[in-house]
């Protein structure tokens, strides 16, 4: 795998999500190990608020830096605490997020910093929500999914409305031939496609900020 010296890398929030790229990558030819070939190190910050304090640093010492984050309830507010973020060190991102992904120039010649909001920077959301834009169309199962998990709730389950769309992809994944799968290992299993148009967005973003 790719080493923490590498001048290239990618800060995303937790483990979920660090899998979830480097499995996503490996299904469309990324080679993490290919010798000589500069990729990034992906770095779980272990939650957003690491994360945000770690931008600073981080944009100083890569070359190539790319923060994914979750929208999460509220995707104007996050975007806002991207821009704060990145100002304070003389960086400056757009006023809303490119919906293709958003790419600046770095704070020294060459550099580059890209930052991707989970799920398609333009709607709220997280991870799970990306991912269930993965399921192939068309499985019946998933559509079940969703209904079962909202009937839970109203027969007590204590999962809040904010984790509707995690309830219901881990759901799903337990009916799978391997039930309950990490994500990571979900995607190299080929339970989700890899061919979604958010899921083409987000290897097109990584591939302009990386190469």
């Amino acid at each position: 795998m790719i080493p923490e010296s590498s001048p290239y890398r990618l800060l995303v929030e937790g483990s979920d999500d660090k899998h979830c790229v480097i499995h996503l990558l490996q299904r469309h030819g990324v080679d993490w190990d290919m010798p000589g070939r500069i990729l990034p190190f992906v770095h779980d910050c272990t939650g957003f608020d690491p994360l945000l304090s770690s931008l600073g640093v981080s944009a100083k010492s890569h070359e190539r830096l790319g923060v994914m984050v979750d929208a999460n309830a509220d995707l104007r507010r996050r975007w806002i605490q991207m821009k704060e973020g990145f100002r304070r060190v003389g960086i400056t991102l757009p006023e809303s997020p490119c919906i293709q992904g958003t790419i600046v120039p770095g704070i020294y010649p060459d550099w580059r910093v890209g930052v991707w909001l989970m799920p398609d920077n333009r709607s709220h959301g997280q991870l799970e929500d990306f991912l269930g834009r993965l399921v192939p169309g068309g499985d019946r199962c998933w559509s079940y999914a969703a209904e079962t998990t909202q009937r839970a709730r109203g027969l007590g389950a204590k999962f809040p409305e904010k984790a509707i769309s995690k309830a219901t992809i881990h759901t799903w994944l337990a009916w799978q031939e391997n039930p309950g799968l990490q994500f990571g290992t979900a995607i190299t299993a080929e339970y989700f496609s890899v061919d979604s148009p958010e899921a083409l967005s987000f290897v097109d973003w990584f591939s302009q900020l990386f190469s």
